[in-house]
């Protein structure tokens, strides 16, 4: 009986890397995975000498804060051009964030018939907490839930008090899923903003002031005590501080469910660099100083649960702002995380490729409750591969296939791999130039019974 699909090259495993090993495709799964006398197959796709990983998972993007739910067609276009095969969305689209079921299941239907990758989507709560949503909207499918302790919008991005915090956390609890949390205090933020606008302080160079380290550590700690308080999951959803990673650990240590991700851009730019590029690289939490090696050394020593680009598809024009302050945060990168991440771990780095695939793959699977169908080239998964050519490239914004926002913060930047084929169950989606998947190719994900797995970092890692 001949498979659907063959594939030959070198196949990032979970645990190690087969050389000039095989992986066969049936009825869009794997089905076989070897290393000599490959099977028989309709169709025999060679990628001898260059690595196969696992479809990549963007734990963390934005499809809606511009243009809401339309905005899911494009994100996935981008998403498949990077060799990433599901993106976990975020709830706060524009007009309305994803507070209800009827808003869930348009979103839902939306992303059925324009997607190009499988999607995953995130929940949040308004800021008048309802309780009984919070079980609803889990058996919608929902993977994961999303509060804020800023508001950077008293409807479509609120601030959730610290008592409804703590009741809406405990409804989480009982769903087995994990809230992440928006980590800047309002109080200190807010006042540091004053201060630097009474200073005629409103260019790049004094956003990382402006959302000091302080606002970030203290919603942090009170993000993990109201998290172990309650025995939910509790994520840090983008630390740009290396301590979040040691806060996290800490309480990991003392028997409560407490992860933290970081985002391509904190391990890639250096506040010097975001300060060159001005509002383009505007992200909150800030871009800081002395940071990003720190960053790197907790992913080294296993302390990072997965990491994410956290891609936001704003129009450039609303990006060229120089007031710092009426430039929206986020910038797009979700067909940017593989090669970038990819040059920074393993050329760089000499982080080995299974470890690269965990965080991009496995890890976000695991945290989402998405495996096994999702997270790792391995029997009986679906047939997901993004196929890295190596070589010396650099990253250009137009391979991105981002309409919405044809830009990016990384475009020129040295990479040492490029993506040339991506796979989505079994079936080519982008041959490395043109995205070739329709729209509606994309599949709503909802979490696996066992929900309840997560991603705690397993692991420490060698490396230089």
């Amino acid at each position: 009986m001949k498979h659907d699909l063959l594939i030959r090259g070198d196949l990032v495993l979970p645990d190690r890397v087969l050389p000039d090993g095989h992986v066969a495709v049936a009825d869009g799964r794997i089905a076989a995975i070897g290393q000599s006398d490959p099977p028989p197959a309709r169709e025999i796709r060679d990628f001898r000498g260059h690595l196969v990983f696992p479809g990549i998972i963007d734990g963390q993007v934005h499809a809606g804060s511009a243009d809401g739910f339309a905005g899911i067609e494009d994100l996935t276009r981008s998403a498949a051009a990077g060799g990433v095969t599901t993106v976990v969305d975020m709830p706060y689209d524009e007009p309305d964030p994803v507070t209800t079921c009827d808003l869930f299941e348009t979103k839902r239907r939306v992303l059925e018939a324009t997607a190009h990758v499988d999607v995953a989507l995130y929940a949040t709560v308004a800021k008048e907490v309802d309780l009984a949503m919070i079980p609803r909207l889990a058996a919608a499918g929902a993977c994961a839930f999303k509060i804020s302790t800023y508001e950077s919008h008293p409807k479509r991005f609120p601030r959730i008090s610290h008592p409804a915090m703590a009741r809406a956390f405990a409804a989480i609890a009982e769903t087995g899923l994990s809230v992440a949390v928006h980590n800047e205090d309002q109080e200190l933020v807010d006042d540091a903003i004053r201060a630097s606008k009474a200073a005629e302080r409103r260019r790049m160079d004094a956003h990382s002031a402006s959302r000091p380290a302080l606002a970030e550590l203290v919603a942090n700690a009170v993000l993990l005590e109201i998290g172990a308080a309650t025995g939910v999951r509790a994520h840090i959803v983008h630390s740009s501080l290396a301590r979040g990673f040691d806060m996290a650990a800490n309480y990991r240590a003392q028997g409560f469910a407490a992860t933290a991700e970081t985002c391509i851009h904190y391990l890639i730019l250096t506040e010097a660099d975001a300060i060159h590029a001005g509002a383009r690289s505007k992200v909150n939490p800030p871009i800081r100083a002395n940071e990003r090696e720190a960053i790197w050394d907790r992913l080294r020593r296993g302390l990072v649960a997965f990491v994410s680009s956290d891609h936001c598809s704003w129009p450039l024009p609303r990006k060229n702002d120089e007031d710092i302050f009426a430039t929206p945060a986020g910038a797009p990168g979700v067909a940017a995380l593989l090669p970038l991440f990819f040059t920074a771990a393993i050329d760089q780095r000499g982080l080995p490729p299974p470890e690269v695939a965990r965080l991009l793959a496995e890890a976000p699977a695991k945290h989402f409750g998405l495996c096994p169908r999702k997270g790792a080239i391995v029997v009986g998964a679906d047939a997901d591969f993004a196929i890295a050519e190596r070589g010396r490239f650099t990253f250009d914004e137009r391979r991105q296939h981002c309409r919405r926002a044809p830009w990016s913060p990384y475009h020129g930047h040295p990479i040492g791999m490029r993506v040339a084929a991506t796979y989505l169950r079994g079936k080519l989606i982008c041959d490395g130039t043109e995205v070739l998947a329709a729209p509606g190719s994309g599949q709503f994900l909802q979490p696996e019974p066992a929900a309840s797995q997560t991603a705690a970092p397993r692991r420490a890692v060698a490396g230089s």
